[in-house]
């Protein structure tokens, strides 16, 4: 109660520049605390350093402009990693602003790695009716995409090479602030036994808990803290 009293004397000059040391020092003085990576996050890590160059990744990435702050570091930290591992991988949005400001962050990170657009990997750009669409899908992967983004035949493109249904996709990554998740679990990682992660925003990261802990994913990156720890 004493040090209540106290705090009511002081001058409020004194209280504010304490308030400003405190925000600039930082800038100046960085502290570097250590990291420690979560099972889940350690286990999303795994699945993606087990492919082999050439494996065929599926990137959903469905998110938009209003969770950028979570869904955009993830979104980089595995491109990045997809990209190092020299994996070919192709984006589906289910979401209007996905493919857009995923790209976005691909153009950046190809020119680092080398990545070239319809060799390595693909936009297969949004798509609507997640349900009805995955669910031919499936079967017949370049037949129901059809085109890229830049109106390209998806049969024709080197990246889709031996990708004919969705047995040939070594993994699934699933980029998203909704449960998005589910319809692919129960469409297409469930129904053809393909691996699949999941970086969701922190919001509902206990609810995907549950897929993880029944096995039913492989791994999950928990919002803006995962994207950190990968």
């Amino acid at each position: 109660m004493n040090i209540l009293r106290l705090l009511q004397t002081v001058d409020r000059r004194v209280i504010y520049v304490l308030l400003m040391l405190s925000v600039t020092i930082p800038f100046f003085l960085p502290i570097r605390l250590p990291m420690k990576v979560s099972p889940a996050t350690q286990a999303f890590y795994n699945a993606v350093e087990e492919l082999k160059p050439g494996d065929f990744v599926l990137l959903s990435v469905d998110w938009e402009a209003g969770t950028r702050g979570e869904n955009g570091p993830q979104t980089e930290a595995v491109v990045t990693h997809l990209m190092r591992k020299k994996c070919r991988f192709a984006m589906l949005s289910f979401q209007p602003q996905g493919p857009k400001i995923s790209q976005l962050i691909v153009d950046r990170l190809a020119k680092e790695y080398g990545y070239r657009d319809g060799i390595d990997w693909v936009n297969w750009g949004y798509r609507v009716d997640a349900k009805n669409y995955l669910k031919g899908f499936v079967q017949d992967v370049p037949g129901v995409i059809k085109t890229t983004t830049k109106g390209e035949p998806v049969a024709n493109l080197e990246v889709m090479k031996g990708i004919k249904t969705a047995k040939d996709i070594n993994l699934i990554i699933n980029v998203t602030p909704s449960n998005i998740y589910a319809t692919y679990i129960q469409f297409v990682a469930g129904a053809k036994k393909i691996p699949m992660v999941v970086a969701p925003t922190s919001v509902i990261v206990p609810e995907v808990f549950n897929y993880l802990d029944s096995k039913q994913i492989v791994g999950m990156m928990p919002g803006l803290p995962g994207a950190g720890e990968y």
